[in-house]
């Protein structure tokens, strides 16, 4: 087994101008940051959400999806300032879900990323993906500064007022630590990083009636 990313976009807007490459069953997740306003922007219908937060100078949300078809699309998050999109794809008869997400502190001159959480590192290396995204209210800082191993995904700006920045890796056998870059300055900043895990699914039934259950939830999986 192993994940891959299949395809990435983002826009500073609400909505994206090309929609990533995906097909049915893979994992859609969706970063979206409204600058300088206290109220996330609202995502479509469908997607669920896995981590808000509402402050005023700048919301941010991040929420998945598992594709219904090839068509499928990222939709209109409404009132956002950014998205970032992207579609993970795992091995024939499995599923990749967001096992677990890490939350940045709040340190002006740094931006963290903060340790994984305990007992959610699966046994197999190609089992488990890391993705994180990161938002700062400056558009002067290098974002695209090494985090760990990570590979960096982009690292843009609008121009004025903020600079995002995404990075990944595919296999990992170790925890992932805390680890921060530096920053020259900052009003604002929000990370997060997400433990993805490929799981075996069962149960898949024909004519769009069966039921999906990642093989975690039968049996546990190792620490």
């Amino acid at each position: 087994m192993s994940i891959s990313l299949v395809d990435h976009a983002t826009e500073f807007a609400d909505s994206l101008t090309a929609q990533p490459t995906l097909d049915t069953g893979d994992l859609m997740i969706c970063q979206a940051y409204r600058d300088a306003v206290s109220g996330a922007p609202t995502k479509p219908s469908g997607w669920v959400n896995l981590y808000t937060v509402n402050v005023s100078t700048g919301s941010y949300m991040v929420a998945y999806k598992y594709a219904q078809s090839s068509s499928d699309t990222f939709g209109t998050w409404t009132n956002a300032s950014h998205l970032t999109a992207t579609v993970w794809r795992g091995a024939a008869n499995t599923i990749v879900f967001p096992n677990d997400k890490i939350i940045g502190g709040a340190v002006f001159t740094t931006m963290n990323w903060g340790a994984q959480t305990a007992g959610t590192l699966a046994e197999n290396a190609e089992d488990i993906a890391l993705f994180a995204y990161g938002v700062n209210r400056n558009t002067t800082n290098n974002l695209a500064q090494t985090l760990g191993a990570l590979t960096n995904l982009f690292d843009e700006s609008n121009g004025s007022t903020f600079q995002a920045c995404a990075k990944y890796q595919l296999a990992r056998s170790t925890a992932w630590a805390s680890t921060s870059i530096a920053l020259a300055t900052s009003s604002l900043y929000r990370t997060v990083m997400l433990i993805l895990i490929e799981q075996s699914v069962y149960g898949i039934g024909g004519g769009g009636g069966g039921l999906i259950l990642p093989r975690t939830f039968e049996g546990g999986y190792s620490a």
